[in-house]
């Protein structure tokens, strides 16, 4: 690749440009709108919310926020952003984790998400894409807990945690027949104690 490294800087009405490389031959390059607008803007980007849901233990009877991906989506999950709020004393649960799962055929005893679709709000339902959203599905083997969001006191005072959010950049990476999952540590949260959402994008598999 042409280019020069150091700092450029070009004046408007310029129409021949330097490509700016790092001093390792990367390609340098800044934001000019927010990090996911791109692809946010193609409609690649899907989130899921559930509400004031009993999120219980891994396990084969998941409830709790469920993003599946099946076998034949011809897409890759890349997961992103998450919130987490634990919304009722829950008097033994410690935290709220992400738990991963394979499942070869389709969830059974299925509860849609509260709200799912494309962060590209359009009216008056929401784009979907190939993943498939639950607040509540049975699967035949228990997810494995990957990742904890955070802790919780358990019998904290009144109400759990006002809300715990972060990223993963897209570095946990759901493949075709694969699910992820809000998980509880400890104990379930509370019947009605929790609520969560959590986005990913599609990324067609290579």
């Amino acid at each position: 690749m042409a280019g020069r490294a150091g700092v450029a800087r070009f004046g408007d009405g310029q129409s021949t440009l330097d490509t700016r490389l790092g001093q390792q031959g990367d390609l340098v390059m800044s934001e000019l709108h927010g990090r996911y607008y791109e692809q946010a803007v193609r409609k690649n980007v899907y989130f899921s919310l559930c509400v004031a849901r009993a999120t219980s233990l891994p396990a084969t009877a998941t409830i709790g926020n469920m993003v599946y991906n099946p076998p034949d989506s011809g897409v890759n999950l890349a997961i992103s952003k998450w919130q987490s709020q634990v919304i009722a004393t829950s008097a033994t649960l410690t935290g709220i984790g992400l738990a991963v799962g394979y499942q070869p055929t389709t969830p059974t005893t299925v509860t849609a998400a509260d709200a799912t679709g494309s962060t590209y709000l359009t009216q008056p339902t929401l784009l979907t894409g190939k993943a498939k959203a639950y607040a509540i599905a049975t699967a035949l083997v228990a997810p494995v807990m990957v990742a904890m969001l955070h802790h919780n006191t358990a019998a904290i005072n009144t109400v759990g945690i006002d809300q715990a959010s972060g990223d993963f950049e897209g570095q946990l990476i759901v493949p075709p027949g694969g699910f992820i999952c809000f998980a509880a540590t400890g104990a379930a949260a509370a019947a009605s104690g929790h609520t969560s959402w959590i986005s990913w994008e599609e990324i067609p598999t290579l």
